[in-house]
């Protein structure tokens, strides 16, 4: 696993077109031009994330199909952005049971405006996602394709396991 510490202004350029360049390479391809302006799209992200959280300390690290922007400060993740593969790994359900009942922590957090939650994956698992600082509480209408936008969603996660090399991120 690589690891950066990061600045509040990121330290512009600290290996993400090379953590691009080399999720792409994993492929057998190198990365489109359409990803050009990449890096200065993240630089935007995190500086409109800083604006809001000032106090922000950003790690930008990756692991193994993925690459994550952690807020050290907060304790979460910004943005993560992969290029879909098969799953790495058989879902281990039982280790994701143990995970804190994340509709739990919701309603504590959230109070009346809470909603039932899952387990939710930034990198989702059939595309190469793994567990740990992948997983979040993600509305379960959402999640599991019940609602209008979570029925999008679900078609968005189908597209990128089934075309295996396709650039995709999830970010706050």
């Amino acid at each position: 696993m690589a690891l950066s510490r990061l600045t509040p202004s990121r330290q512009a350029m600290v290996g993400t077109v090379n953590k691009l360049d080399s999720l792409f390479a994993r492929c057998g391809r190198a990365a489109p031009s359409a990803l050009e302006s990449w890096e200065s799209r993240v630089q935007s992200w995190c500086g409109a994330y800083e604006s809001v959280e000032p106090n922000a300390t950003i790690l930008e690290f990756d692991l193994e199909v993925g690459v994550y922007l952690f807020d050290q400060t907060l304790g979460r993740v910004v943005l993560a952005y992969a290029v879909s593969c098969p799953a790495l790994h058989k879902r281990d359900t039982a280790r994701m049971r143990g995970f804190p009942d994340v509709s739990l922590s919701v309603r504590s957090a959230l109070g009346e405006r809470a909603f039932l939650a899952d387990r939710g994956h930034f990198l989702g698992h059939a595309s190469g996602g793994q567990l740990d600082v992948n997983l979040f509480p993600r509305s379960r209408t959402l999640n599991r394709g019940w609602s209008e936008q979570g029925k999008i969603y679900r078609r968005m996660e189908r597209f990128v396991a089934a075309n295996l090399g396709t650039f995709f991120y999830h970010r706050k």
